[in-house]
């Protein structure tokens, strides 16, 4: 077996190492494997810095149209399609060391010159965005235990720096492609793609420092494409073969049918509870959360109540219910909640008022002690913000009374309770705490002094 090493010298008796511009043609090999970073870096290292490279016919490469004596860069990147093609045709193998798609400018009658111009794919598929995405990452988990690229991928783990991943939101992705090796958060870093008659096989980058010499890797690498050059590849069964009987196979065709029906049914299931789930324990945000977390926690509680809102995530806050509109700030902080908040709410609204003459009310949020179980947490606001709220008529939430508006309206609060809880919150003078939130108890509105 003859396999071709571009970018990426591996020393082994059946691998021949060359640069995309000095190769041989790729269609006289068994097997390619191929880093497609070396491309554009040795195209880089020809326009830019002046390197000097001789195709193997031993014809100078140059950035200019071919002669007679010299080959165009152009001419020589442009033929590695059609020997790719033709490589897999034949029911070779490409493996390629998956990286991001880049181009590399400068090329004369080849603009279009990027990592995988050479690379045929799949009809609907590309290798770039959406499919082919940027990452970086060390964690390798195996999928597909019988592809002979899995015991590569985990005897050298160690030296595995993935610099892609395949999304595999994407349908047409997965149905064309098989995956082989994941990251740590389950994205495809290894898949194999049956292409053209051949193969084409993605695996991570593999270090250019390994712990050990190349020679162990390279070995690996021979065996493992020697492997799935004998493995067939998959076809689909011609139509007619349905019609072939085989004793018993009509009630198993019909089990699993049953089966996979009942399995989709859980599933749609689980996914249903898991996201009511996940929706009701976003809740718990509240008590925890900061910065835009936070914020939207706020949000998303406040909409339970029936406020209409907008901003939240980044965005000044403003509410509505009934006709009314509302300014709101929220903080969250390890220590106790301080004036700051207050400062802001005072700023927007004055500004709106010197704006537009609209004298609009404000509430504050505030989450003091985040870190702290919600019982053994101290006065979460600081008094300059309590007689601050107090004395300019804004209403002051913290964050476990929040929590506890949202508990009784998960906990069945009809439309008439909901609505008291809006006026209350909206007619609130100072800190406004969760049994008069809830309507249980009156609010005192005594103030004091500011400051």
């Amino acid at each position: 077996m003859r396999i071709l090493a571009i970018g990426y010298p591996l020393p082994d008796m059946a691998m021949d190492n060359y640069n995309v511009l000095t190769a041989p043609s790729y269609s006289d090999y068994d097997a390619l494997i191929i880093d497609p970073a070396s491309i554009t870096s040795t195209v880089r290292a020809l326009i830019d810095d002046g390197h000097a490279f001789e195709a193997f016919d031993g014809r100078p490469v140059i950035n200019a149209p071919s002669t007679a004596s010299a080959v165009s860069v152009a001419d020589q990147l442009r033929r590695r399609t059609d020997e790719t093609t033709r490589l897999l045709e034949a029911g070779g193998t490409v493996v390629v060391m998956a990286r991001p798609n880049a181009t590399q400018a400068g090329v004369l009658g080849f603009e279009g010159c990027d990592r995988y111009h050479w690379l045929p794919a799949p009809g609907g598929l590309a290798w770039s965005l959406p499919y082919l995405r940027a990452a970086e990452g060390k964690t390798v988990r195996i999928v597909a235990e019988d592809h002979p690229m899995a015991s590569v991928l985990r005897n050298f783990r160690s030296d595995i720096g993935y610099r892609a991943t395949f999304d595999d939101r994407q349908s047409i992705l997965r149905s064309t492609g098989r995956v082989i090796a994941a990251g740590g958060s389950g994205l495809p870093i290894a898949m194999e793609f049956p292409t053209n008659g051949g193969r084409i096989v993605f695996v991570p980058a593999f270090g250019d420092d390994l712990s050990t010499s190349r020679s162990p890797l390279a070995t690996a690498l021979v065996d493992a494409c020697r492997r799935l050059n004998i493995a067939p590849t998959p076809q689909e069964a011609p139509y007619w073969v349905r019609a072939v009987a085989v004793p018993g196979l009509e009630q198993a065709e019909a089990e699993l049918e049953e089966a996979q029906a009942a399995a989709a049914q859980a599933k749609a299931k689980a996914e249903a509870v898991r996201e009511r789930h996940d929706a009701l324990d976003r809740h718990r945000r509240l008590l925890w959360e900061d910065g835009p977390a936070f914020a939207g926690a706020v949000a998303d509680a406040l909409r339970i109540l029936g406020f209409g809102v907008t901003g939240g995530t980044g965005d000044p806050m403003v509410l509505t219910s009934d006709g009314a509109t509302v300014f709101a700030e929220v903080e969250s902080s390890r220590e106790q909640v301080v004036e700051w908040p207050y400062v802001r709410l005072q700023r927007r609204l004055e500004g709106r008022l010197l704006n537009s003459g609209d004298q609009l009310k404000g509430v504050v949020i505030a989450n003091g002690f985040r870190t702290l179980e919600p019982a053994s947490r101290e006065e979460q606001v600081a008094t300059t913000l309590r007689v601050a709220c107090e004395n300019y008529h804004y209403a002051l939430v913290t964050s476990e009374t929040l929590f506890a508006l949202v508990q009784r309206a998960l906990g069945g609060a009809d439309e008439a309770a909901l609505t008291g809880i809006r006026r209350r919150l909206l007619s609130a003078r100072g800190l406004l705490g969760p049994e008069a939130a809830l309507g249980d108890v009156q609010q005192s509105t005594d103030a004091g002094p500011i400051f």
